[in-house]
């Protein structure tokens, strides 16, 4: 593969994820849903590649009223889904087929989860990841927040009617992506992708000794 570093930001693809979850008592967010969305040459998305399904929690995870109230997913929705290790597989194939960079809102997140797995997919431990929180902090200062309906609403993007659904959620967070690009290149027009990594990239905490180690718990309403 070509140095990523130095690959123009048109002739990049991009992978909007997003997992909704459950966060258990004590233990890490465990996620039930797994939305992807492709960003072809840096601007274009790819609305016919989205794609999302449900996850077993492990034995023992609950859903609570609150989690299918906020979602709408409930417990029968999950009992016939693949788990999050098929999941990650599944996700780690896809990342071994061409070297994408995530995008998510609130990237750490994310990256908290998938770092979990790691160790069994080699793809998903190399592939960077993109905040669109540092994204839009750069570009438009001084919001009162950076939670994702704030900045839909301040780039005047249409909100989802299905929020906190893992697809509607990256389609939402890949407009917010592709917005924040063209504010940005009217200030200055980035070429490569290491222009846009040196703004916005986070980097995931792999943790190769304890897959359960729990990362830091956020509100969902702060995503």
């Amino acid at each position: 593969m070509d140095d990523l570093q130095e690959r123009l930001l048109e002739d990049t693809s991009f992978l909007v994820i997003d997992f909704e979850t459950v966060t258990p008592k004590g233990i890490p967010p465990e996620p039930i849903e797994l939305g992807i969305l492709r960003i072809n040459n840096g601007y274009e998305i790819d609305y016919q590649s989205g794609k999302s399904t449900f996850i077993k929690p492990p034995v023992g995870i609950h859903l609570t009223s609150f989690d299918t109230v906020q979602t709408g997913i409930t417990e029968k929705d999950l009992v016939d889904s693949p788990n999050s290790v098929e999941i990650m597989k599944r996700l780690d194939r896809v990342c071994g087929q061409k070297e994408y960079i995530f995008i998510a809102q609130n990237a750490k997140y994310e990256a908290n989860i998938i770092s979990r797995y790691v160790e069994e997919n080699p793809n998903l431990a190399k592939t960077k990841f993109i905040d669109t929180i540092l994204l839009a902090k750069n570009v438009v200062p001084g919001l009162a927040n950076y939670k994702l309906d704030t900045i839909v609403g301040f780039l005047s993007i249409e909100p989802s009617k299905d929020r906190h659904r893992a697809l509607p959620d990256c389609i939402l967070t890949a407009q917010v992506f592709v917005k924040l690009l063209e504010l940005t290149n009217k200030k200055k027009k980035i070429t490569f992708i290491r222009e846009l990594l040196e703004i916005c990239e986070i980097q995931a905490k792999h943790s190769t000794l304890d897959k359960r180690a729990i990362p830091k718990q956020i509100s969902i309403f702060d995503i």
